[in-house]
């Protein structure tokens, strides 16, 4: 299975670097290339809410509120430490294997796939 952050594209397009979040392709990659492939691999592709991932804490589940600066992630209440984007990509994988892939079905409204 693949888990992923459903992003807010267009709230990234308007930041400094708005025409070059664009012209990247990562909309496209995102919303269907990565489901494409995944369907025809028979993989899972599954999109999860990105609020809180990098305030939460992988051990606990805790939130700790840090500002952009913080790199490295400290618990309070469990103890856990490490860097900041490492314990975000936990809490990802722990959204995503939490859900099933039903919830959004590989396939369903992809180009390039029969209906």
């Amino acid at each position: 299975m693949i888990g992923v952050e459903a992003l807010n594209l267009i709230g990234l397009s308007r930041g400094m670097l708005g025409k070059h979040m664009l012209d990247a392709g990562l909309g496209q990659f995102l919303n269907q290339i990565l489901p494409w492939v995944c369907f025809k691999r028979g993989k899972g592709y599954l999109e999860v809410n990105a609020r809180g991932t990098s305030q939460e804490c992988p051990g606990c589940g805790h939130a700790v509120k840090k500002t952009l600066s913080d790199r490295w992630y400290h618990c309070r209440h469990c103890g856990s430490s490490m860097p900041r984007d490492i314990a975000s990509a936990i809490v990802i994988k722990q959204r995503a294997v939490g859900r099933t892939v039903q919830e959004k079905a590989c396939g369903d409204g992809l180009a390039g796939v029969a209906a």
